[in-house]
């Protein structure tokens, strides 16, 4: 396979958007969705595993826009058209500094900053109310919780498990693990998705080591430091799922939202919706309550 030239891509996208360079000299890609009229929020996406920011403009961003709230999408460290190892990330210092580094451009730029996690997205929404709670006004975490579905996905081959085992032993920086592809997934014909993820990935994002993640995805049970608030939360919270989401039970997300200690928070299911697949209709709720909040 040929290697993506990210940084051609990038200098060659149109759109708006916006540079934010790292501590060790990387380049981060926020794409942005200007809203239609002038309004003191901004949102912040951090997109799913798999994926990157552009698909989220017809999923929710341009729906967004549309009601006057301005949308920046950042592709992570390694995705899309950010820099770095597609499907790793180098240590969690990096995504710290990854995710702060972030947050202040975004937060320099509007009077408040919501930010809206979706599936693996959720970790940096938490992670960045844990790192920088002063900087953030409103918390929206969607389509994940602690407890996964695991009677549709497939049982592992002997080959995929040996993967995944030299990826945790030997190769903890080279993207080995693959993402079981399924029917209807997004992405499949778009090459700046990834599919393939190192052990270190893992790890870093959810906060644990490699072993661990493997016996967690294995049980079907998120158990990571970055899946709950540390303090009681100050801030207005939306968690929402979809009521057809193929990942996550509508009970997990609910018995995850009632756990949150939280001054104001608020759960929401979305008819027809899956994991990642959304009608422009429903967000209506989204946008009240941006309105309502904010």
């Amino acid at each position: 396979m040929i290697p993506l030239d990210v940084a051609s891509l990038r200098a060659h996208y149109a759109g708006p958007h916006d540079l934010v360079r790292t501590f060790d000299g990387k380049t981060l890609f926020l794409r942005r969705w200007d809203g239609s009229r002038k309004s003191p929020v901004s949102v912040l996406v951090f997109h799913g595993i798999t994926a990157h920011s552009a698909p989220y403009g017809p999923i929710l961003a341009e729906e967004l826009a549309r009601a006057g709230v301005t949308v920046y999408g950042m592709d992570l460290r390694g995705h899309g058209l950010s820099d770095g190892v597609r499907g790793d990330y180098p240590s969690d210092a990096a995504w710290v500094n990854d995710l702060t580094a972030t947050l202040s451009y975004v937060k320099a730029r509007t009077e408040k900053l919501v930010v809206l996690g979706h599936s693996l997205g959720v970790l940096s929404a938490v992670r960045s109310q844990q790192l920088r709670p002063a900087d953030i006004a409103g918390v929206v975490l969607l389509s994940a919780a602690r407890q996964v579905r695991t009677e549709f996905r497939p049982r592992p081959s002997a080959a995929e498990v040996l993967k995944a085992l030299l990826g945790i032993a030997v190769l903890r920086g080279t993207p080995l693990i693959e993402i079981a592809k399924r029917e209807g997934m997004v992405g499949l014909d778009d090459p700046l998705f990834n599919f393939r993820y190192s052990a270190r990935f893992y790890s870093v994002l959810y906060g644990m080591g490699a072993l661990r993640v493997s016996r967690m995805f294995r049980e079907g049970f998120v158990d990571s430091p970055y899946f709950h608030f540390a303090e009681k939360l100050h801030v207005p919270l939306l968690v929402g799922v979809g009521d057809q989401d193929e990942s996550f039970p509508v009970e997990s997300v609910r018995a995850f939202f009632d756990s949150v200690d939280a001054d104001r928070k608020e759960f929401v299911v979305i008819p027809g919706a899956r994991h990642a697949v959304f009608s422009k209709e429903c967000w209506g709720p989204l946008i009240a309550w941006l309105a309502r909040e904010f």
